[in-house]
């Protein structure tokens, strides 16, 4: 079961559905509920924490689900809910949650029948950022595991909720990368740097592909494509012309990878506390001299004097702390 939201010109209106099989293996998707404008209507809030389901809502949920649906309809709908309600199932989120452990040979052929091409593309951008998928190969299976099972209805509204993580600046990059338009391109710099393209010729390439993918029995699985062109395929033709792209700046990009590649880290030099005359009294050597003094020799000088001062030994604790910092300070430069 899935939230799905509907715009109209004015406002939203959302509906409880479910995905199914079919009997060609495919999946297709099913109205459990109306919630209309106010799915609000349909629950109540008793001492401030606790959510209460109304009945007219449970009872067709029961009939369709296996499990109890009041756990799921708690996330489904947790945006309408109260502030104080949610933080307090914040509170106990995920707690039960398991963690599911690698793929199934059934998962594994599970993804590669059921996942199209287009969604592993998506799923890679929105992981990785990158415009670039010619390594798409790289995507971990386990990323379209939340897709399994589900309708091209349930999976597109996964993705709606997806994408709320891109900034509208990023929409032009993205849906260049997930409608793979730089094979349209001669241009060397097309895979990375699209913003550089004809904005007109790119249009023109994004209007045929998605034509392309309106028509495509694959995409749409047991759903019947529609005439006209379906709204979650035009909602990406909205993002492309409605939002402009971020405007690259090529001196920025320059000063970034010129100042990353000589950026390097080093621990602040040690200085030893002792000194010099303490020093040179206790190695009856200077600083500069045992500085110049190979791995070997120091050490050997080292081992000598630290035999005379050891407490062990029955020499002085503090200098054999000084002896030992000064060893290691220039040890570690050597």
């Amino acid at each position: 079961m899935y939230l799905a939201r509907q715009q109209h010109s004015s406002f939203f209106s959302y509906q409880l559905r479910q995905s199914y099989q079919t009997k060609d293996n495919c999946y297709n998707h099913r109205v459990l509920f109306n919630l209309g404008r106010e799915p609000a209507q349909f629950f109540s809030i008793e001492e401030n924490q606790a959510v209460i389901f109304q009945e007219r809502l449970l009872m067709p949920l029961r009939q369709a689900m296996e499990q109890d649906p009041e756990p799921l309809l708690e996330k489904l709908l947790f945006e309408f809910f109260p502030t104080q309600v949610q933080q307090t199932l914040l509170t106990f989120k995920d707690r039960s949650c398991q963690y599911k452990g690698p793929l199934s040979r059934e998962e594994k052929d599970a993804i590669s029948r059921q996942v199209h091409i287009f969604d592993r593309r998506r799923l890679y951008y929105l992981r990785y950022g990158a415009v670039d998928q010619s390594h798409l190969n790289k995507l971990h299976e386990k990323c379209c595991r939340p897709l399994l099972g589900q309708s091209r209805d349930e999976r597109e509204h996964y993705f709606i909720d997806a994408e709320k993580v891109l900034e509208p600046g990023l929409y032009f990059q993205y849906i260049f990368a997930i409608f793979n338009l730089h094979t349209y391109f001669e241009q060397s710099f097309a895979p990375w740097l699209p913003e550089a393209l004809a904005r007109v010729e790119v249009a023109d390439q994004l209007t045929r592909v998605v034509c392309t993918l309106q028509k495509s029995q694959s995409f749409w699985q047991a759903e019947t494509p529609a005439d006209s062109l379906h709204l979650h395929l035009a909602r990406y033709l909205w993002m492309f012309f409605d939002a402009p792209p971020n405007q690259a700046s090529f001196q920025k990009d320059f000063a970034d990878a010129f100042m990353g590649s000589h950026r390097t880290f080093s621990w602040p030099e040690k200085r030893v506390k002792a000194n010099p005359q303490t020093i040179e009294a206790l190695f009856g050597l200077s600083y500069a001299e045992l500085s110049r003094l190979n791995k070997a020799d120091l050490s050997r000088l080292y081992r000598k004097k630290a035999m005379h001062l050891h407490p062990d030994k029955g020499g002085d604790a503090e200098q054999f702390i000084i002896l030992t910092e000064v060893y290691t300070t220039i040890l570690g430069k050597n």
